[in-house]
Parts: structure tokens; C-alpha cells; sequence
């Protein structure tokens, strides 16, 4: 809706503006201006995409939820998520093309070149917004257009160079400010602005990293846990593909900013719980954001490295659980890394 009354206020505006002006030859001035404010507005976003990506985090590494979580059931957002978060190196690959283009775009004779690095970049995102249904699709489309309208002028000598093999005369770019003095100091505020600019975006992403990334450590019990015996009441109750309530595996999964544990069922249902683990107490708080009724609570033991012990209440049940941790390194995804050589 946003988008739409923004397009109607600005036709209603350009009718109005010409209508007023309709004795001025051109905007010879006000296109260069334009030029100014749409090549730092693309940079900004340039160095907000690249960063997070030459630092990792804004797609997330494969952890246990989603590993064992079959292709059928992820969404197609959550599928190219889980393609782009498995390899760093081409993450950090395209987040670095971004950047460099985001560089380029802060300097007027580099501006051409800058856009056409950032029009394969945006092409790139907005390709895979649309194929995966990725909701900010328009917003990447707009910056796309951006891209490709800061290329429009320089166009026929992209073509002569390129194509018709041709020569071009330099380009002599128009005085903006008619004072020396003006100039000068506007060259310095772009400077200062760049500088801004740029710094700004690397602490965010060195922060989003820091705060959510790769480098955040796993929470506790972090892994997927496979149930050994099951015993509700005193009693042992035996795997059933129709028991609601005998667990048959336990994922606890999450960073410092997000913890979650997902049960699946003996009938292979799940549900996904908010998860409080302390340490020193050795108790697992187990609840269900909407519904506050919902919380359980676990005494736990570690026996060794691959087993551990809930005792606890479940629906009103007294329950005792025995889990072995299943080793992640039995998925492929998560066992095989990048290689500069396959064998």
C-alpha cells in the first residue's frame, strides 16, 4: 500500500512540476544531483548486504533443528537459506563483490563501473527473492532499477567500447558548485560522509556477527538426542507410531539471542518449546510462548559424553527419559566442508 500511494504522489508531482516549469530546457543540474543522493543510497545498501555476509550472519550456519528437518517440510525461503548458510566461502564471495561495489559507487569516476557491479549483485537477489518467495523482493527490485538507471548515461559508450569497437571521447563531468571554494569544501563533506558511511556499516555487521553469527556459541545440550527408554508413571512404555506422548527425539538447538527445542512423537509429530537451561541446577524449562500454561519443568544427569537422563513431569505424568546424543557428523551436510580438491 505504502508503495502504491508513493507512486501516485510522485506522478501527481512530476504532472504538477512540469506543468510549472514547462519552460526550462532541462535538468542537466538536478540529474547530476540525483546521481549524487542514488549513489550513496545504493552504497548504503551495498555495504548493509556485504557486510553481513563478509562477516557471516545474516545466513545462519545448517544447526541440528535444521538437519534433521526433511526438504519437504522447509519452507522455500528457509531452502535458500540453508543453501546460501552451508558454504562461508561463497557467502563471504558475494558479500565482498557487494562492498567493492558499494566503493566504487562513492567515487564519480568509478560510478559506472560500480553499478554494473552492483546491477549482477541486485540481479543476483532479486532473482532469488522471486524463485523462493523471499518478501523483500520489491525493495531489491527497486535497487536494481537504481543500479541500472546510474548505467543509462553512460550506456552508448558501453557500447561503442564494448560492442561496436569504437572510440569515445573522455568524459568531462559538469561543475556541480561554481565556486572553488564551494567545491572544496563539498569534497571534503563527501569525504567525511563516505568515511561515515562505510565505518558505520562495518561495525554493524562486526556486531551482528558478534551478536548472532557463527561465532555465538551453541546453547547448553546443544544436539539431537534419540530416545533410549521411555518410562511414564513407573512404567516403560514401548515405541507405538500412534503415541502422542512418548518422546522419540529431542532437538535443542539456538544461540544466545534464541533458544528452542523441538520434541518429535512416537506418531512423528512435533512441537517446538522455548528452552531455559541452567547449568548449575542442571534444569531444563521447557514452554510454549503462546501458551503460558504450558511449562515444564526437568531435573537432567549426564551419564558420558553421548547419554543423558530427564526426570520430570509431563501432562501430568511422572516421566524418566534416557537420550543418547546423536552425532551430528552422520549428516553429509554438516560432515563434509569445503575441499579445494574432491576425492
Amino acid at each position: 500500500m505504502f508503495i502504491y500511494c508513493t507512486l501516485i504522489i510522485s506522478a501527481s508531482a512530476t504532472i504538477i512540476w512540469s506543468y510549472l516549469d514547462w519552460k526550462r530546457k532541462n535538468y542537466l543540474n538536478l540529474n547530476e544531483w540525483l546521481k549524487i543522493y542514488l549513489r550513496y543510497f545504493l552504497a548504503a545498501y551495498l555495504f548493509g548486504y556485504g557486510f553481513v555476509k563478509v562477516f557471516p550472519s545474516q545466513f545462519q550456519e545448517i544447526t541440528a533443528s535444521r538437519l534433521v528437518m526433511t526438504v519437504g517440510d522447509q519452507s522455500p525461503m528457509l531452502l535458500a537459506w540453508n543453501f546460501m548458510g552451508y558454504s562461508t566461502t561463497l557467502m563471504k564471495l558475494n558479500g565482498l563483490v557487494e562492498v567493492i561495489a558499494g566503493l566504487l559507487l562513492l567515487f564519480r569516476r568509478t560510478t559506472t563501473i560500480g553499478a554494473i557491479a552492483a546491477s549482477f549483485a541486485f540481479a543476483f537477489i532479486v532473482l532469488m527473492d522471486f524463485c523462493f518467495n523471499i518478501p523483500v523482493r520489491l525493495l531489491a527490485s527497486h535497487l536494481l532499477i537504481i543500479s541500472v538507471f546510474l548505467i543509462l548515461e553512460d550506456s552508448p559508450r558501453l557500447l561503442n567500447v564494448f560492442i561496436l569497437n569504437k572510440t569515445v571521447p573522455k568524459t568531462i563531468y559538469p561543475l556541480m558548485i561554481a565556486q572553488p571554494r564551494g567545491r572544496r569544501i563539498f569534497t571534503w563533506l563527501q569525504l567525511i560522509f563516505s568515511v561515515c558511511l562505510f565505518y558505520s556499516s562495518l561495525a554493524k555487521g562486526l556486531d551482528a556477527q558478534q551478536s548472532f553469527g557463527r561465532q555465538v556459541p551453541h546453547v547448553p545440550l546443544y544436539g539431537v538426542y534419540k530416545t533410549v527408554y521411555f518410562i511414564r508413571n513407573n512404567d516403560s512404555v514401548a515405541p507405538t507410531e500412534t503415541d502422542t506422548l512418548r518422546w522419540k527425539q529431542l532437538v535443542i538447538d539456538g544461540g544466545s539471542w534464541n533458544q528452542s527445542g523441538v520434541i518429535q512423537f512416537g506418531n512423528d509429530s512435533k512441537t517446538m518449546y522455548d528452552i531455559e537451561v541452567d547449568t548449575l541446577q542442571q534444569k531444563l524449562h521447557l514452554k510454549i510462548s503462546s501458551d503460558t500454561l504450558k511449562q515444564f519443568f526437568f531435573h537432567y544427569a549426564i551419564k558420558n559424553n553421548n547419554q543423558i537422563l530427564f526426570k520430570g513431569l509431563w501432562q501430568k505424568d511422572s516421566i524418566e527419559v534416557l537420550m543418547h546424543k546423536y552425532d551430528l557428523n552422520n549428516f553429509l551436510l554438516h560432515k563434509e566442508k569445503f575441499r579445494w580438491i574432491t576425492y
